[in-house]
């Protein structure tokens, strides 16, 4: 016995339950009062349940039946979403991939325009940075901070360039007034982003050792532990936006811009899906702001 009884014995059930008639049911789906009830028998057989009570030329569901079709409306429902999702090109859903990072710091704080905006778009996030999970389609849509994006069959959208500098609490002005007061302060290092010092030090070109100092498990761990005086830390400035507007942290040394740029990547052959082109717009938009 299959897991599964026949697709056209539970669509006949379906219809013939919606209405408690199996003349209605027939008549909906343009076939004949016998074959209907051919069909609720053959159910009924595989089930080894009966599902309808019949009296008087009349039907009811049993509780059998009642079960089966709450099961029914719902799979129906999701089989009628889902085709008609993908016969428009539009699943009313995005799975969005970024570093945790990004997604704490810049793009929860804003993602609540983009459900003003489309509020029947799901987005569920995840944390997976490979672009192998892009190219299956386990992931819809990519933000990575990358030097150059891959060519092929990958979409690449410019989001940004990448700009990094140092930042403190402002408790630190008093002590932070050049690159030499660096050697005199704690510095800061998120375990995600290890060579952050060293690229901005090599940007900036600014000689020292910035290999001292506590480590984070992620860069928005070692963001707020700046923002609470524990020292210094390099982080993108697309990131800090915030912090630097409400004065819970400053950057006394200002930005420079480094050899690499955050992009939105998505799989070439779905760049012109209708959620991924609604976010893609929005994405920038919001990164221009």
């Amino acid at each position: 016995m299959t897991r599964l009884p026949p697709l056209r014995a539970l669509h006949h059930f379906h219809q013939a339950a919606l209405h408690s008639s199996f003349s209605v049911a027939a008549e909906s789906l343009h076939v004949t009062h016998s074959a209907v009830s051919h069909q609720i028998r053959q159910l009924e057989s595989w089930m080894g349940k009966p599902l309808f009570v019949r009296t008087n030329g009349r039907v009811k569901l049993t509780s059998h039946g009642e079960r089966l079709l709450l099961s029914c409306q719902k799979a129906f429902s999701e089989l009628s979403t889902t085709c008609a999702s993908i016969r428009t090109g539009m699943r009313h859903h995005l799975n969005v991939s970024c570093a945790p990072s990004f997604l704490s710091q810049w793009l929860i704080p804003r993602i609540s325009t983009f459900y003003q905006r489309y509020p029947d778009i799901e987005i569920h996030f995840q944390g997976q940075l490979e672009l192998s999970q892009l190219r299956s389609e386990h992931v819809d849509v990519l933000i990575l901070s990358y030097e150059q994006p891959p060519e092929g069959d990958i979409d690449a959208t410019l989001i940004g360039d990448d700009y990094l500098g140092p930042l403190c609490a402002p408790l630190f002005a008093p002590r932070f007034r050049s690159v030499q007061d660096l050697a005199a302060l704690p510095l800061l290092h998120a375990d995600t982003r290890l060579h952050a010092w060293a690229e901005w030090s090599k940007s900036a070109e600014v000689r020292g050792n910035f290999w001292s100092g506590k480590h984070f498990d992620n860069l928005t761990l070692g963001i707020q532990a700046a923002k609470n005086g524990l020292g210094v830390i390099v982080a993108p400035r697309l990131l800090v936006r915030k912090e630097l507007e409400e004065g819970s942290l400053i950057a006394p040394l200002g930005f420079v811009r480094v050899d690499r740029a955050t992009w939105m990547m998505t799989k070439e052959s779905r760049r012109n899906d209708g959620e991924i082109t609604l976010f893609r717009d929005w994405l920038r938009e919001a990164a221009q702001q």
